[in-house]
């Protein structure tokens, strides 16, 4: 919006703009010296305007204190004492200086929006600063102001302030007094979401040169039907989530199953103690840990009902423990089961599932561990062995199957089980080695 009001600007024609982020400000005086120098920094720089900038920062320099002046306007200690002699035999009364910014601004003739974003970030007593350099510092003539804040928050914040107490009715009142003109934005609907996420997931699929499979499309619809639309209801929430995916998944391309990333990256993003959860737990999720005595006869409800504690300690809401539970159940085969489904750990294994141990950690730290071997090398190693064309990848491999057999092996197994042909008297003669 501010980037079309100045092209309409730039034609000498709508509105000057200037954005203000009053939360970079602790106090009156320095957000006072922020709001005129922003204003003074919108208008244009030719002769017509030089009045209204000129006036314009003697009204912030005349309210406010010297030392916060020298440091915006850059005084040195010459200029600073020339501003001494001009405000003690000048006219530096704030009103006086109001009234010639007024004077300007009018004969300038154009208006000008102040822009302040994200007002509910503010603590209680910033917020009433704000409110009180807007309705009575800044009230000038052709000067608006547009502040966005998400109401349920700011009422929440204004409640906590000495002004207004614990009263979600005074907290509206108050604010009916600064607000002129409400902007609700409209509803967003199911079908805008829908739409959105679409449109985000094509574009991070796009940036790393993927396609989903028929199996994976089925997939990531269950996980987002029945557990993830309902959290990704706003555009801030879908924008978030898919710029975690965009940022973090990077060398895991082709190294991870894609909707087992996106749902990691989910819990990682919404619900990150429950994420933290994961790694405390790998050995119980992807099956490979020594059952204690007492869950050999462990119902599945019982087993549920243990991961749903351990979700509420991890602050999960009442509300999206099933949700949670749900995804994590599409991840890991004893959480599946327990849930009552049919869980195959061969094919979460086939899939480089998180779910698996062999592809556990390339999730959790966000790219191969050292102590792994990525698939294209592991693709390409096997193939000159297949064609007894020995090169560094092959021989790579080979190590790695004297150090790490059991997982180099079990690897070897699913490329097998996948129909992918092996070189099977060079894999012979090295493990009898």
């Amino acid at each position: 919006m501010t980037r079309r009001l100045r092209d309409d600007a730039a034609n000498d024609d709508g509105w000057l703009v200037a954005e203000l982020n009053p939360w970079l400000y602790s106090d009156l005086e320095s957000l006072t010296l922020a709001l005129f120098s922003e204003i003074r920094e919108a208008l244009p720089k030719n002769e017509r305007w030089s009045e209204a900038r000129e006036k314009i920062g003697g009204f912030g320099k005349a309210i406010s204190l010297l030392g916060k002046v020298t440091a915006l306007f850059g005084l040195d200690s010459e200029g600073l004492i020339q501003e001494v002699g001009n405000r003690i035999s000048g006219d530096t009364s704030a009103s006086a200086a109001k009234r010639k910014a007024e004077e300007a601004l009018r004969k300038a003739g154009h208006p000008v929006l102040v822009v302040m974003d994200d007002l509910d970030r503010l603590t209680p007593e910033e917020l009433l600063v704000v409110f009180k350099l807007v309705r009575l510092v800044g009230h000038l003539p052709g000067v608006y102001y547009l502040i966005s804040f998400d109401e349920r928050t700011l009422l929440d914040v204004m409640q906590r302030s000495e002004l207004v107490g614990n009263s979600e009715s005074r907290a509206r009142d108050f604010l009916e007094k600064i607000i002129q003109v409400r902007l609700d934005l409209p509803a967003f609907r199911e079908r805008d979401a829908d739409i959105l996420v679409n449109r985000s997931l094509a574009a991070v699929l796009a940036s790393h040169s993927l396609t989903l499979t028929a199996s994976e499309q089925e997939r990531l619809s269950e996980a987002y039907y029945r557990h993830l639309q309902g959290r990704l209801r706003t555009p801030r929430a879908i924008k978030r989530f898919f710029g975690q995916a965009d940022a973090t998944l990077g060398q895991l391309t082709g190294n991870v199953d894609i909707v087992d990333f996106l749902i990691v990256t989910f819990l990682r993003t919404s619900e990150p103690r429950a994420y933290q959860l994961l790694w405390r737990h790998r050995a119980e999720l992807t099956g490979t840990s020594v059952d204690l005595p007492s869950r050999r006869d462990e119902r599945p409800e019982q087993g549920i009902e243990r991961w749903r504690t351990r979700l509420q300690d991890a602050s999960v809401a009442e509300q999206h423990l099933d949700g949670v539970i749900g995804l994590m159940g599409m991840l890991f085969a004893p959480l599946r089961q327990a849930l009552g489904y049919g869980a195959n750990t061969q094919a979460i294994a086939l899939r480089r599932g998180i779910g698996s141990i062999d592809y556990f950690d390339r999730y959790m730290v966000f790219g191969i561990p050292d102590d792994d071997l990525p698939e294209d090398p592991f693709d390409t190693a096997l193939q000159q062995l297949t064609d007894g064309t020995p090169g560094p990848e092959a021989d790579e491999l080979l190590l790695r199957l004297r150090d790490d057999t059991q997982r180099i092996t079990r690897r070897i197994q699913y490329k097998r089980t996948a129909g992918i042909p092996l070189p099977a008297v060079a894999l012979l003669e090295a493990a009898a080695q």
